[in-house]
């Protein structure tokens, strides 16, 4: 059995549609499988909600996940959330509030960058795309690479965090209130590359046993550390979360072919 707990879709920033990622992680070996798109749970109604009946043609087990932002002693952490009720109405409400204002962000976002690099650099069009529920930076990036004001993703991502304010605030809640979110919807939770929040000083293995309702993540790829030092935070991560009776999720956060392939090799190998 080999399992991804961790995926995006173009519902958010991945680059794969939802059918697409299936065929992939068919095609990694990939047994069981959760689509955790940013503050969206529209993979799961893609094209009619077919992607449940596509999972089983697969051989694949597919569980319902979400990724959500918190906020957690003034740091954003990522909570991933699984086996969820996407109608229950407290979860759809913050969703449906995270969408407007992602949404009022980008059309000012869209006009701060067209201001400052030159009428048409981004429309609208670009950015509100069918079947996009999440509006991400990376979808303003693109373009702007694309009409060549930039030579890396790099060096325009530094622009637009210096550069691009558009003051509209989107929902981040406190780091309880994501939890409770997540289980009043029949959920459980997980956090999200626990490494990241590590290096920005989080003691997470030492605090797993106060986050009671949340199970460490297990990132399956080096990318917070180099591998040894993945490998033995992880290692004690795990024996943290063991003392404290939890279990653990592993995903590879992959959000392109490539980082599939980065991750488990070439496709069918």
């Amino acid at each position: 059995m080999l399992t991804d707990f961790h995926l995006h879709t173009t519902v958010s920033d991945g680059e794969l549609d939802p059918s697409t990622l299936l065929a992939r992680a068919k095609g990694h070996g990939i047994t069981h499988l959760s689509i955790t798109d940013h503050d969206a749970l529209g993979a799961y109604a893609w094209n009619g909600g077919a992607v449940f009946g596509e999972a089983n043609r697969l051989g694949l087990s597919l569980t319902v996940g979400i990724e959500m932002d918190a906020d957690l002693d003034g740091l954003e952490v990522h909570v991933l959330g699984f086996d969820l009720a996407g109608d229950d109405p407290a979860l759809a409400a913050h969703l449906g509030s995270v969408r407007v204002a992602r949404a009022e962000r980008a059309r000012r976002e869209i006009g701060i960058v067209n201001a400052l690099l030159g009428e048409g650099t981004i429309t609208e069009a670009a950015i509100f795309v069918p079947g996009r529920e999440t509006l991400m930076k990376p979808h303003f990036i693109h373009p702007i690479l694309e009409k060549g004001h930039f030579a890396t993703y790099e060096e325009a991502n530094a622009w637009y965090r210096k550069s691009v304010k558009a003051g509209v605030a989107v929902p981040k809640p406190a780091f309880p209130k994501v939890l409770q979110l997540i289980h009043g919807a029949g959920g459980w939770a997980a956090l999200a590359h626990p490494g990241y929040y590590e290096k920005a000083g989080l003691p997470v293995a030492a605090r797993l046993a106060e986050w009671r309702g949340l199970y460490p993540y297990h990132a399956c790829s080096p990318r917070e550390f180099s591998r040894e030092g993945e490998r033995a935070f992880i290692d004690a991560v795990r024996r943290a979360g063991e003392a404290a009776g939890l279990r653990f999720t592993r995903g590879s956060d992959s959000h392109t072919a490539g980082d599939f392939e980065r991750v488990y090799g070439p496709l069918g190998s």
